[in-house]
């Protein structure tokens, strides 16, 4: 009888034993659970109160915990590198990369991410190093290789920048020929200063294969070409670029204006002046015209085009050159103040008069509340050569 009590009472101890392994299983997880909840929250709180000492150890703490807190780390780590706090960063991302049992992904990230952190704080030799075995195990190839190219850019290895250029375009296909001509152009200008111009060309030459377009090897060719006694190249490289982008007209004016009077091209040099100012509105073109017209028709001329020229698009340089050719007698003394004022006045009306000291919003009307940024009187009156 005893026997056959016992073997009924055999299933509802293996029973009570299973209820009582999961309940104490379950107080155990929860009371894990309110531990890492009440650090959690006890390291945000670290953090909000500027104790950011505190919260890295509550939080290097949770990470031996629980795992799952491997990207809160990483985002932390993050925070401080913005913040400029470097050695925060440095000291969570190589707590990450240490853990054992991290997974290749989380792992090749916290590299990643130490790898920004070196390069934040000027330790570029890591970095490096660093950068440079994330490629060799194909991990993040196109994000290493970015951040490569950035730290050959600082050091500027032009060689090593350039090679990178070209493995992160056929890792990722992204276009990065405008990017490596530049490369070039600055091999091409050490060359030139090493007085190789053999060189110089050759770097030239692969930087207008990267980007057929580049303004910047046309500058350099056409000074090229004017050392060495030609002129015409020079002339056309010079015309080139203000096809290729008029923004760039000012810039070539001069070396173009001397070139083509070495050149004897002088009626050539009209003719440009005269089919770009149709294109280019800017002042520097309208000068040249100025100091041009002076020459062949004299002040009087000169100053009358400037006077049409400054109606139409005000301009302090152009206001500063028409006061020149008033006190060198060029314009008509009745009507000259009349001129001068008339240009000045639209000059001012054009100008904002009020500009908001936190964004940088300006405009004709004060505003208490800055319609871009919406911060309280920020808006002041503009002080300076056209303010107060």
């Amino acid at each position: 009888m005893i026997e056959y009590l016992l073997l009924l009472l055999l299933p509802v101890a293996v029973y009570f034993g299973w209820w009582l392994a999961r309940a104490f299983g379950r107080r155990s997880i929860n009371k894990r659970n309110r531990l890492f909840s009440d650090q959690y929250f006890q390291g945000l709180n670290y953090l909000l109160n500027e104790q950011p000492d505190k919260a890295i150890q509550v939080f290097l703490e949770l990470a031996e915990v629980n795992q799952d807190t491997v990207e809160t780390h990483m985002a932390l780590g993050n925070l401080f590198r913005r913040r400029g706090e470097v050695d925060r960063a440095i000291r969570f991302h190589q707590n990450i990369i240490a853990k054992p049992g991290l997974g290749p992904e989380q792992r090749t990230q916290a590299l990643l991410e130490l790898g920004e952190d070196y390069m934040r704080a000027g330790l570029l030799d890591r970095a490096e190093r660093l950068f440079s075995e994330l490629i060799e195990t194909d991990a993040h190839t196109p994000s290493a290789l970015r951040s490569l190219l950035e730290i050959y850019q600082q050091e500027k290895d032009w060689e090593k920048a350039l090679e990178q250029a070209q493995r992160l375009e056929q890792v990722s296909g992204e276009h990065m020929g405008h990017v490596m001509a530049q490369f070039s152009c600055e091999l091409a200008e050490n060359a030139l200063a090493e007085n190789d111009r053999e060189a110089a060309r050759r770097h030239l030459r692969q930087a207008r294969r990267n980007d057929p377009r580049s303004v910047r090897a046309r500058f350099l060719l056409a000074d090229l070409a004017a050392q060495e006694g030609d002129p015409g190249s020079a002339l056309d490289l010079y015309e080139e670029i203000a096809e290729l982008d008029t923004d760039y007209i000012p810039e070539v004016l001069e070396d173009y204006r001397e070139t083509a009077v070495v050149a004897g091209e002088t009626q050539r040099y009209r003719n440009k002046l005269d089919e770009w100012a149709a294109r280019y509105k800017g002042i520097s073109l309208i000068l040249k015209l100025t100091d041009f017209i002076a020459s062949e028709q004299g002040g009087d001329a000169a100053g009358q085009f400037l006077v049409e020229a400054l109606t139409n698009k005000p301009s302090v340089k152009g206001l500063d050159r028409l006061i020149e050719l008033k006190a060198g007698g060029s314009l008509d003394t009745e009507s000259s103040n009349d001129i001068l004022k008339a240009v000045t006045t639209r000059l001012l009306t054009r100008q904002p008069r009020y500009r908001c000291h936190h964004c940088g919003f300006s405009g004709q009307s004060h505003h208490w509340l800055c319609p871009s940024c919406r911060n309280w009187n920020t808006t002041k009156r503009i002080q300076g050569v056209l303010g107060e």
